[in-house]
């Protein structure tokens, strides 16, 4: 999938598992973290190309994500490789849990610094993919990362959120990939072919069900367009009460 595909699934799985009807009750979460976890979840679904150094990951906030880039491409073997596997998901879950865990105590409030580090990252992710961002510069990227740096440290309330985004938009990623042509290797570092031949499990151990075909093709924008419709109505619902929190919080 595309960069913006991946950015639009990110947001509205975000949106459709954290809401008052989502099936898993932990999930369940006050509009304003639904909002901006939209946001961090658009951005980590486009984590898992940090293996390629024209991702727009790696140039969203430069030259630090060009860095981690060409560490990332490293590790994992290259594109649609490691950071395309179910330990591609652990790995990038596991970082988020680590940095999201120091907590402040301050005037009987929780603040989480680490947790406002990675959604400012992430927010700043998801706004160069969707072309919310000038195309050119770095200015811009920065200081909207600042901003949401202290947005998510004040939003806080506990290290698990943010996990849950990254995991949430890893495995939407990979699972958009699969529905392509190329597949991905769920198994990596191993490569084991299907014990018996079929469409959906190749013989250089990658997984697939392409539904979309080709990655660009008009059936991933038609079904990205009905996926971000359902985003941007579930965000124009959640506005209000977000902002009213918000305003509660300063």
């Amino acid at each position: 999938m595309m960069g913006p595909s991946h950015a639009a699934t990110g947001a509205a799985a975000w949106l459709a598992l954290t809401g008052s009807l989502s099936p898993v009750e932990a999930l369940h979460m006050p509009p304003e973290i639904q909002l901006l976890g939209a946001l961090t979840t658009a951005g980590a679904a486009l984590i898992s190309d940090w293996d390629h150094p024209r991702a727009t990951v790696a140039h969203a906030l430069p030259p630090v994500t060009e860095w981690i880039s060409r560490v990332v491409s490293r590790l994992s073997g290259g594109h649609r490789q490691g950071t395309h596997s179910i330990l591609g998901v652990a790995a990038f879950t596991a970082v988020a849990v680590l940095a999201a865990i120091p907590q402040v105590e301050i005037a009987g409030h929780t603040y989480a610094p680490g947790q406002g580090i990675i959604a400012a990252f992430l927010v700043a992710v998801a706004a160069k993919a969707l072309r919310l961002l000038p195309a050119r510069g770095v200015l811009a990227g920065w200081a909207l990362g600042a901003a949401v740096a202290v947005l998510g440290t004040v939003l806080g309330g506990g290290l698990w959120w943010i996990p849950a985004s990254v995991a949430i938009g890893v495995s939407v990623h990979i699972l958009g990939d699969a529905l392509t042509a190329v597949g991905v290797p769920l198994l990596w570092p191993l490569y084991p072919g299907a014990p018996v031949r079929n469409p959906l499990w190749t013989s250089s151990g990658r997984f697939r069900l392409p539904l979309l075909g080709a990655t660009g093709s008009w059936r991933e924008w038609l079904v990205v367009t009905v996926i971000t419709a359902f985003a941007v109505v579930r965000a124009v619902d959640l506005a209000p009460a977000a902002s009213r929190a918000v305003v509660a919080l300063l």
